[in-house]
């Protein structure tokens, strides 16, 4: 009878020894010769080579729905001496070890993968793209885990599966290799993001170049250290670190961080919120507010930032004219609006121990997308030397706040930073605007024509009036970067604006700043021919 056990992988799998009766002679010969060619004689004692061989281990592998019962302790060969192999087993469970390891490696190297790199190896397997980060590994690891072939084998499915595993791993692979590719190590692999746009590469400052570069950042420090970012305003070039103003989501430290297509240091930030206020100095430069920490409850601590800032004789002298005034201001740094005041929620506010009132809104609301929060005016609070603010909030996000002193600016001066129509656009670019919005243009591309409009006509009536005052347009202004034909009457727009401080387009309900404002050449020209 067959003496064996159960393999522990292989249910179905029996693993036996025959007893050393069941040899046959022939078998015994050629195991006594094996032995006698693996040993040399010179070591053999004289009792080694009278005596017989060992006995021998045989594999038996059947296929039995009951396990056999198990081999007693004194029929199991001495494993210590003579090594028993089991070919069979081994070369079927090679293949799995084979595939565990693939699988493993292609685990580690997704870890590194962005959302753009994982989107681009679904796009190269013809999958779906939508979902979540983690929901991306997910789909790419179904084909490579063993899951697919299972659900296909239950479901009864013969097909062979759409992607080969080793399509995949090459995918995964070749992604992987550009990705940290020399060229694009200090940056995105082809520096963009998700919707297409470009954006800046990290950069990190060495040598002479930390010495030529003015690093200005929230965090107080002056050093060009690890990854920096400049700002988009040519007569700022001031360098942030992008661990203090780029707050990312939630993600391993491996990935590298993705930059937006756009950034403005927060002083430009603060300048473009408000044109009717310009600034003349900073007596507190911009410095972070760090997130509150979460109690045991649940809820977020409040905690308190003080400073103390400087106000020289000439400055207060200099806030004693009507045009001038020292002000707070506080942004959010992750701010979808990013030309606007924020302020922390349960924010509350002390300058030399007089209490001032930060925001008009509840202090548990936090601020939409229409909204503006103000910054307080100090000048009354404030004395010649030094002055102390202090700021309490509870709140999970990081802002940055300052102190400056402006200058107040009227209605006209705003006017004037809007440019002449000659430099805003062309008058050729206007009307092939207009072509492709009303659908009659001969250009291919139609991808910003106006929804509504979708059907050529002989004619299309536009309104002339404006969409703030109900008034005819006098002067028609626009948003450079709309698509839509609507203007708005530029005259009334600012004006209105220097109490709402929205600049948000009337049409389409994107928000920009005053820089954006363009005289529009075409509507301008007939508004013109109208009045006339």
């Amino acid at each position: 009878p067959v003496l064996g056990r159960v393999h522990a992988s292989r249910p179905d799998l029996v693993v036996g020894f025959s007893p050393r009766s069941s040899s046959s002679p022939e078998e015994k010969r050629r195991r006594k010769e094996s032995s006698q060619a693996a040993t040399p004689a010179s070591r053999r004692t004289p009792t080694e080579r009278s005596a017989p061989p060992p006995p021998a281990a045989a594999i038996l592998l059947a296929s039995s729905n009951s396990p056999p019962p198990l081999l007693p302790s004194l029929c199991r060969p001495r494993v210590g001496r003579h090594r028993i192999g089991f070919p069979r087993a081994r070369a079927a469970m090679e293949p799995e070890s084979a595939d565990d390891a693939a699988l493993a490696g292609c685990k580690d190297k997704l870890k590194h993968f962005r959302i753009k790199e994982l989107k681009d190896v679904l796009h190269l397997l013809g999958l779906s793209k939508q979902g979540k980060k983690q929901e991306l590994v997910d789909k790419i690891l179904t084909i490579l885990s063993d899951q697919q072939d299972q659900v296909s084998q239950l479901n009864g499915l013969t097909k062979k599966p759409a992607v080969e595993k080793e399509t995949v791993l090459k995918i995964v692979d070749e992604t992987f290799r550009k990705l940290h590719s020399p060229a694009n190590s200090a940056a995105a692999s082809p520096n963009q993001i998700d919707s297409g746009q470009s954006v800046k590469p990290k950069k990190k400052l060495n040598g002479s170049a930390q010495k030529d570069v003015n690093v200005r950042c929230p965090c107080g420090s002056s050093i060009a250290n690890g990854s920096m970012i400049k700002c988009d305003n040519p007569q700022c070039n001031v360098w942030q670190h992008v661990g203090c103003v780029i707050i990312s989501e939630k993600s391993a430290e491996s990935v590298p961080q993705e930059l937006p297509s756009s950034f403005y240091c927060d002083i430009c930030r603060i300048n473009k919120a408000d044109p009717f206020w310009v600034t003349i100095n900073h007596p507190l430069l911009p410095t972070s507010i760090a997130p509150s920490k979460i109690a045991t409850d649940g809820s977020y601590t409040i905690q308190y930032l003080e400073k103390t800032f400087p106000l020289s004789r000439a400055n207060r002298e200099m806030l004693q004219k009507a045009e001038y005034d020292i002000q707070v201001w506080c942004i959010l740094l992750d701010d979808q609006v990013p030309f606007r005041m924020q302020w922390p929620l349960h924010s509350d506010m002390q300058i030399n121990g007089v209490q001032v009132r930060v925001v008009n809104r509840q202090p548990t609301q936090q601020l939409g997308a229409n909204g503006r929060d103000d910054g307080p005016v100090l000048t009354e609070y404030c004395k010649e030397g030094p002055n102390k603010i202090v700021l309490s909030r509870s709140d999970s996000r990081m802002f940055s706040l300052g102190v400056r002193i402006a200058k107040r600016r009227s209605l006209q001066e705003v006017l004037n930073l809007v440019p002449k129509e000659h430099d805003g656009e062309k008058f050729d670019h206007a009307l092939a605007r207009v072509r492709r919005c009303v659908g009659g243009g001969a250009e291919a591309d139609n991808a910003d024509s106006d929804s509504d409009i979708e059907v050529v006509a002989d004619r299309v009536s536009v309104n002339l009036r404006c969409p703030m005052t109900g008034s005819r347009i006098k002067i028609a202004g626009r948003f450079k970067p709309c698509v839509h034909m609507g203007c708005f009457d530029l005259e009334a727009f600012v004006e209105l604006n220097q109490r709402s401080r929205k600049w948000q387009c009337p049409i389409c309900l994107k928000n920009y700043s005053l820089d954006d404002i363009i005289i529009d050449p075409y509507f301008n020209w007939i508004t013109s021919l109208v009045s006339s």
